[in-house]
């Protein structure tokens, strides 16, 4: 990932203190090694690495069985939002350099800690942390290479165990943050539950649903070693021919809103102290679910008045509800490119919906404007614009 940031960007402070905090506080109720003494979990420590696998992914040999379960208690309200950070950790992130601050604004997926072999590197892990500082990695390495297809719970802790080990030994000795889109169910994990898609949960009419889908996607995220949902998904689907109608709560406001509520309450809970719960990440602010013509990323026309009576309502219901992050969303509103928006991620997110947690961009949609919507001429001026102009606080 090219992140242009050293002589441009002098004082990261404000910016990564959330994401800190997110991570700190998550660390703090971290589990102990879930499964043992990590015995079976793939890990190269050799700097030199012998090609010897022939690519083609095996199924985890772990017995087929749901993720640990927990005691149900219902639905609750409760929800512990972002706001205020604690004195301890300003103080560390004030010790932190501008570099390591950068690190720890930075999201690379896990396929660039493994090794030919499908393998966990751990010399590629020491030199993201140390050299680079990053503080975030994404996605299951059954989607980038690895060992095996689809990682059971006992694995998949494992491999991201060993990640958080060398992370507080090196480098900056943060915790990183680690997520996955876990929408319908932690359907990366071996042995979760997977769920409905949201227009189905939606059709439903009862947000009950919404917050025990959300419960056991944390409960199962959270036994792999991940602590951030990307979900829930709270775009409008207003163009039916969008290939991404399914993911979302669909095109009533008030139905949208009342599930994505119940959704953040159900993943997120008292996430920092209960070991069970996640993160939860409103996204994609804003306007995502109306393209032009159906296809993805395609322009959207939504005229000003519309935007704030039926798109912004879900976002506003999960912002209220205490959602820890958010993620802008692909392509351009109006003509204005939503990664570079001052409007939408500063005075609307921020201001005027009042949001106080961490905000990721989507998919490397900073690089993105320079080489797919050519609004910057490179990445160096779109991270720099980024920066300036929004309220983005990491780059995935």
């Amino acid at each position: 990932m090219r992140i242009a940031l050293l002589g441009i960007y002098t004082e990261a402070l404000f910016l990564v203190s959330a994401i800190t905090a997110v991570a700190m506080g998550l660390a703090e109720a971290a589990d102990p090694p879930v499964f043992g003494s990590g015995a079976g979990v793939v890990v190269n420590t050799s700097n030199a690495t012998s090609c010897t696998w022939d690519g083609v992914q095996e199924l985890d040999d772990e017995v087929w069985k749901p993720a640990a379960s927990y005691a149900f208690r219902g639905r609750s309200n409760e929800t512990q939002g972002p706001g205020h950070i604690d004195r301890d950790i300003m103080h560390m992130v004030r010790r932190l350099s501008v570099t390591e601050k950068i690190g720890q604004m930075t999201q690379v997926q896990v396929g660039l800690l493994l090794d030919c072999n499908g393998e966990l590197n751990e010399t590629a892990v020491k030199h993201w942390i140390n050299t680079w500082k990053i503080g975030s990695f994404l996605e299951s390495p059954g989607n980038h290479n690895g060992r095996y297809s689809w990682y059971s719970p006992q694995k998949f802790s494992e491999l991201t165990d060993a990640v958080q080990r060398i992370a507080l030994e090196n480098g900056p000795k943060i915790p990183v943050l680690w997520g996955l889109d876990s929408v319908r169910g932690a359907n990366y994990v071996k042995g979760a539950t997977i769920f409905p898609a949201g227009i189905a949960t939606a059709a439903t009419f009862d947000a009950d649903h919404a917050f025990a889908a959300g419960r056991v996607a944390a409960k199962d995220s959270r036994a792999a070693g991940t602590h951030w949902a990307f979900a829930p998904v709270l775009d409008i689907a207003v163009n039916k021919l969008w290939s991404r109608t399914y993911e979302n709560f669909g095109e009533d406001p008030f139905l949208s809103a009342q599930m994505g509520r119940a959704s953040v309450q159900g993943y997120q809970g008292d996430y920092k102290s209960d070991r069970t719960r996640v993160a939860a990440c409103l996204k994609h602010f804003i306007g995502y679910g109306y393209p032009f013509d159906g296809s993805d990323r395609a322009n959207r026309h939504i005229a000003a008045h519309e935007l704030l009576e039926y798109y912004v309502p879900p976002f506003r219901a999960a912002i209220e509800a205490g959602s820890a992050t958010a993620m802008e969303s692909y392509g351009v509103v109006n003509g204005e490119a939503i990664m570079l928006s001052h409007y939408y991620l500063t005075q609307l997110l921020r201001k005027q919906l009042g949001f106080e947690g961490m905000l990721v961009t989507d998919w490397g949609e900073i690089n993105s404007q320079d080489t797919l919507y050519h609004t910057a001429k490179n990445v160096e001026e779109a991270t720099k614009l980024a920066l300036q102009q929004t309220s983005v606080d990491m780059s995935m």
